[in-house]
């Protein structure tokens, strides 16, 4: 009974393992496949992005499998092994969602402003085993960034958001193995995509006139005005009882 036990629960672990592997692969069943020799099939995410990739998998890192495919010879196998690891898409496949994109992504200004949140401090007394906890809170100003020209507490300053593009192409080195190489060209990546012919899921980014990139949303609960109102709620000392374990 014991060795039985012990066998349930190394079965079980297997089970786990294997669940958690397909999770992280982001690979679901496989795919019913009659193709014969090297191939790769066609795969589209819900942004219409397509891949051609050499996996007979239903669903794969987000991208659904479609009827079309590819034939590819013994070398070409190990290239798109290779995108497949490097998540790499070819432009010629994306070029009409590029085009569309690189239309609706405008450059833009935005605005700076200054809010105030109210930072609480607290104040511990102990009577017995009771801990006596009182907080304060003090006022902070803080700065953020806005596109509303218009938006309370503008500091006067602005600056400008432009949108960068990143496409690659791939060399050989002295030693036989793929190299990735980034396009210089940041503002039209469809120009050369003769030269440059792949590009990665998250190929745009904004960058700012101060040099950083725009990783972040302005947030609702940054509006002075809420801020304010958040104040007169709760701008008052609070006093909390805990026991202490």
């Amino acid at each position: 009974m014991k060795n039985l036990k012990y066998n349930i629960k190394n079965i079980l672990g297997v089970i786990g393992t294997s669940i958690i592997l397909l999770t992280t692969t982001g690979c679901s069943k496989k795919a019913e496949c009659d193709i014969n020799g090297y191939h790769a099939h066609k795969y589209v995410n819900n942004n219409n992005m397509t891949r051609y990739i050499a996996q007979e998998y239903v669903d794969y890192e987000g991208y659904t499998r479609e009827e079309e495919y590819i034939t590819l010879l013994e070398k070409e196998r190990k290239l798109y092994d290779y995108l497949d690891n490097r998540n790499l898409l070819r432009i010629d496949d994306n070029e009409e969602v590029i085009r569309e994109k690189m239309k609706e992504n405008k450059d833009f200004y935005e605005y700076r402003y200054a809010y105030t949140y109210l930072m609480p401090l607290p104040h511990y007394s102990r009577v017995g085993k009771v801990t006596h906890v009182r907080f304060t809170y003090v006022p902070r100003t803080h700065y953020s960034w806005t596109t509303d020209a218009n938006h309370s507490r503008l500091t006067g300053e602005k600056r400008l958001c432009t949108y960068e593009y990143t496409s690659y192409k791939i060399e050989i080195d002295e030693y036989g193995k793929y190299v990735l190489i980034p396009n210089p060209n940041k503002k039209d990546i469809l120009s050369n995509k003769d030269e440059y012919p792949y590009i990665k899921e998250d190929y745009y980014k904004v960058i700012t006139s101060d040099g950083k990139d725009l990783d972040y949303e302005d947030m609702k609960t940054d509006d002075v005005e809420h801020i304010q109102e958040e104040e007169k709620e709760t701008g008052k000392v609070l006093r909390i009882n805990k026991k202490t374990l």
